[in-house]
């Protein structure tokens, strides 16, 4: 291994977005790696991006995760119990079982600042990644109170460039920058800054290419045809994204 592999940790990091229903579409990013045979060695997840990092971390197929998607009830993961149910059934029990690297984002209160988990317990730190803003949900670990990750890190990029991964492939499927790039406002844009919260436009810097599957109105519906369509749409921005992508072509 030569000085400048040396520098990193991991070699191809995956940061998972936020983005409630529509992280299944993560599920078609993850096949298209698998048809290039590119094996993530790191994964970062916030909100629903950690549920779908974990199944996968803890060595699911994309088929079985698929699977999963279509069998649970994506609203009775909403609270804290449901996460629990979920973890108990088709995860490990500690982040130690997991067959892959995996961090999870949550936002700390009331500081309103990033936490990672990476060790202990997996589903209390689910249940905090993804507990609902809009509901005012809060989950309490030890002594400290969490809430939604994506307050803080809706692409969790950042968190994978601090644990030296030398490609960071950031799947974003956050409704606000879904709307932004749609209205033609790219991260780029003078008008990025107030459309975009700064976390994101850090983390966005942060990654060698972003995936943005585009995600029909239509597809917002909770059921498996829905899911299926999510999909689709992740295998369609992944195939495009890294195709145009120098860095996993050198």
């Amino acid at each position: 291994m030569n000085r400048v592999e040396d520098r990193y940790a991991y070699s191809l990091a995956l940061a998972l977005s936020g983005g409630g229903f529509r992280g299944a579409a993560h599920i078609g990013v993850l096949r298209v790696l698998e048809g290039y045979g590119l094996q993530p060695d790191f994964i970062a997840g916030t909100s629903s991006g950690s549920l779908i990092g974990a199944l996968y971390a803890s060595g699911k197929t994309t088929s079985e995760i698929e699977s999963i998607a279509c069998h649970v009830f994506w609203p009775g993961l909403l609270r804290t119990q449901g996460i629990r149910h979920f973890s108990q059934k088709y995860l490990p029990s500690t982040f130690e079982e997991l067959r892959v690297p995996f961090h999870v984002a949550v936002t700390e209160l009331p500081s309103w600042k990033t936490r990672v988990f990476s060790s202990g317990e997996l589903a209390p730190a689910l249940a905090a990644s993804c507990a609902t803003p809009y509901l005012l949900h809060q989950v309490r670990i030890g002594t400290t109170r969490y809430t939604d990750g994506g307050w803080a890190s809706v692409l969790p990029a950042t968190i994978c460039r601090k644990n030296a991964a030398r490609i960071v492939i950031g799947s974003d499927v956050w409704y606000r920058s879904s709307l932004a790039k749609n209205a033609g406002i790219s991260t780029h844009n003078k008008l990025a800054r107030p459309i975009y919260s700064r976390q994101y436009l850090e983390a966005f810097r942060q990654c060698d290419v972003v995936i943005q599957p585009h995600i029909t109105p239509l597809s917002m519906i909770p059921n498996c045809a829905s899911i299926r369509r999510m999909i689709a749409s992740g295998v369609q921005a992944a195939r495009k994204s890294l195709a145009d992508c120098p860095v996993l072509a050198a």
